[in-house]
């Protein structure tokens, strides 16, 4: 360094000046080139990632209302099969054996014995509609069974066929006492919504063709 910058004050004021704006410029462009780039995408990804948690929190949200919703339509197709259960179909062209086959797990839970008479009980027709008629016939029908057991299993019997088949009512009951308690006879009539062919309406088919 020359001697004479050590004798002039004003060379020492621009140097340092000038060292001042080099360091103040470079400043400026590390932070418009370096931080702000940075911040600028530090609070980008901020805003990203309150938005996806605003996301998942509303996904939450909305499989917790599935899973309520899946659980209301489960119990409403629990209530409507037992219903649709309670419709009796004939099988093998009897709604005697039909009913059997959808009684028997009921005897089988309370523990009684139950046989369906095969006689054919006059039907109580349902209102039809006006023409044109319905393919199906709906109606309820009478059946009727023989229940043994004790007096409480035969009781238990008739609750699940309440509580499982809604559709179904208690026509009848009659008990035969026997000296045995535990070997009671009961003859039950059940009646039933039926399902089954409607003749008026195939016989009004068959005239049109």
């Amino acid at each position: 360094m020359k001697a004479e910058t050590f004798h002039d004050p004003s060379a020492q004021m621009k140097r340092a000046l000038f060292q001042s704006l080099a360091i103040g410029a470079v400043a400026v462009v590390l932070y418009m080139f370096c931080v702000e780039p940075c911040q600028s995408s530090l609070e980008k990804a901020r805003k990203e990632h309150e938005g996806l948690k605003g996301q998942q929190a509303e996904m939450v949200r909305d499989l917790k209302g599935a899973d309520q919703l899946k659980g209301r339509l489960d119990e409403l197709e629990t209530e409507r099969k037992k219903y649709l259960d309670g419709l009796l179909e004939p099988s093998l062209g009897s709604y005697g054996t039909a009913a059997g086959s959808l009684l028997k797990p009921f005897a089988e839970d309370v523990g009684v014995e139950i046989s369906v008479d095969s006689a054919d009980l006059p039907m109580r027709r349902l209102p039809l509609p006006p023409p044109p008629l319905s393919p199906q016939l709906y109606a309820r029908k009478p059946i009727r069974l023989t229940c043994k057991g004790s007096y409480m299993r035969i009781t238990s019997f008739l609750q699940l066929v309440e509580e499982r088949l809604p559709l179904v009512s208690l026509e009848a009951f009659t008990l035969k006492a026997q000296k045995d308690p535990d070997n009671q006879s009961a003859t039950i009539v059940l009646e039933w919504p039926i399902k089954g062919e409607n003749t008026a309406a195939v016989a009004q088919g068959g005239a049109k063709k």
